[in-house]
């Protein structure tokens, strides 16, 4: 799908996984939200407030309708993806590319588990 980014290298065995993407000097959205570069470390990143920028309403127009693109073609083929969030839709260009679509096949739980489980009617 051209809303998937591509992976180099995958791997797994009975006790871990790797997955290798090719590096993106773009980065994903929400290094464009908070006006950071791929490479600094996290707390650089991420901890200053002051920094966040908003997107334009055509840039949450266009990255908006991908994603929801490349979400109901997973939910077509029955695929589960609980891991969106800006930090794993990748920039390509004018293009956003998820990330992390292998967490599911490999049994870890989705990002928002911990919100959904408050709720007892939902399993």
């Amino acid at each position: 799908h051209p809303y998937i980014y591509k992976i180099t290298f995958a791997t797994a065995n009975e006790s871990s996984a790797l997955v290798i993407r090719p590096f993106s000097e773009k980065g994903t959205l929400k290094d464009l939200i908070y006006k950071a570069k791929p490479k600094d470390p996290f707390l650089k990143k991420y901890c200053n407030p002051k920094k966040i920028q908003g997107l334009e309403l055509q840039q949450i127009k266009i990255y908006g309708r991908q994603i929801l693109e490349v979400l109901k073609f997973l939910h077509e083929k029955g695929f589960p993806y609980g891991h969106l969030h800006s930090a794993n839709v990748m920039l390509d260009g004018d293009t956003c590319k998820l990330l992390d679509l292998e967490n599911s096949l490999l049994g870890l739980p989705s990002f928002y588990r911990s919100y959904f489980s408050q709720f007892r009617k939902i399993n």
